[in-house]
């Protein structure tokens, strides 16, 4: 390397190490203009300029710590189904006569839905009429006859068993014709009917679906970690996208006894009223479960310093700032709740912390600007 080189390396290598000593020399001085002796003289008197500069306040907004109540929720989705179903079948075989049903209309207990041909049952109930007819007068003559004592006892004991066999034969006849006719075993709506009339059904043939639509039930699975805070009588929020702009509320009436060991989840059952029939089986809807509600004290997050394994924030108290080391809990959008260390009512600063050091002077900027504006 030259010797002009050399030089100016020693030039450049100087100029740095003079800036570094003097950027020292200032930090330094800005130190010690700030520690708490720096304002005193020889004497331990506070110089008059350093009195000037303790009095100084701090520029900051606050905000009252509130108790606001934070509501536990959690999401869920489910379908609905009616709180009471059944596939309607025929009790007999036969062919469908008529279909005395409109799908999607409801209809009482015992109306009538479908009927079958009947010729068979009718005659042979009108065979068995007579049947029971003939046993009838029969006993009546032997009943007089036994009286006269023309024929024993016996007799007639056999006559009242021939009756009471016509009697049973009527009613198996009955019976038989009344499995012509299906009814509905509880008011409800039935849906698209699977056979038309003139079709030969079995006993085995679902002829349709009835569902009673009063109330519909919504199944849906909550992590397991909710188990020991749901229960019956808690309410849920639902939503369909077929009625974007309505709510139901959904009523807890049933919690599984059983967690799924796969999903660590369990099942719960709600219940939606729906009297107005908007609600049909099988509709997707998301739910939002409302666990609990707890009142609690809360700050802006703004307000909440971390140092650490410490959390402090700092209260405005007689135009001074106080540092309180909190214990913050559970957290809502912009907010935090302190656990312990604060009170409703509280004055905390949101802004400016920073700038705050405890006992010192506080100038409140935000109660300035509302007092200007009132």
């Amino acid at each position: 390397m030259s010797i002009v080189k050399q030089i100016l390396v020693l030039m450049v290598l100087s100029a740095v190490a003079y800036g570094g000593y003097a950027g020292y020399g200032h930090w330094k001085a800005g130190i010690a203009a700030t520690s708490p002796d720096a304002g005193k003289q020889a004497g331990g008197k506070p110089a008059a300029g350093n009195r000037r500069r303790g009095g100084r306040q701090t520029s900051v907004e606050t905000t009252k710590a509130e108790v606001r109540t934070l509501t536990r929720t959690v999401e869920a989705v489910g379908n609905t189904r009616a709180v009471r179903y059944v596939d309607i079948r025929s009790k007999a075989d036969g062919t469908i006569t008529e279909i005395r049903y409109t799908p999607g209309t409801r209809v009482a207990k015992g109306a009538v839905l479908f009927t079958l041909d009947d010729a068979i049952e009718k005659a042979d109930l009108a065979q068995a009429e007579a049947e029971l007819l003939k046993a009838d007068l029969a006993l009546k003559r032997g009943d007089k006859l036994s009286q006269s004592r023309i024929t024993a006892r016996a007799s007639v004991d056999e006559l009242q068993a021939a009756m009471s066999a016509a009697a049973a034969q009527v009613d198996r006849a009955r019976s038989k014709l009344a499995d012509r006719t299906i009814l509905a075993p509880f008011a409800g709506t039935p849906g698209f009917h699977a056979v038309d009339a003139g079709a030969r059904v079995t006993k085995d043939t679902v002829l349709t679906r009835l569902d009673d639509l009063s109330s519909v039930l919504l199944e849906f699975a909550v992590p397991e970690e909710y188990f020991a805070i749901a229960r019956v009588g808690l309410h849920a929020e639902a939503k369909t996208a077929a009625y974007p702009d309505r709510v139901f509320d959904a009523k807890i009436t049933q919690v599984d006894t059983r967690v799924d060991p796969v999903n660590r989840s369990f099942r719960v059952r709600a219940e939606i009223d729906n009297s107005d029939g908007a609600l049909p089986s099988g509709m997707f809807m998301q739910l939002t479960l409302v666990l609990d509600s707890e009142a609690m004290v809360m700050v802006p997050e703004e307000a909440v310093t971390v140092a650490g394994p410490v959390t402090h924030v700092f209260v405005v108290a007689d135009g001074k700032a106080e540092k309180h080391q909190v214990t913050t809990g559970v957290r809502e959008p912009g907010f935090v709740q302190i656990v312990d260390g604060l009170s409703e009512g509280d004055e905390v600063i949101v802004r400016g912390n920073s700038k705050v050091r405890p006992g010192g002077a506080i100038k409140v900027v935000n109660a300035e600007i509302q007092g200007a504006t009132q």
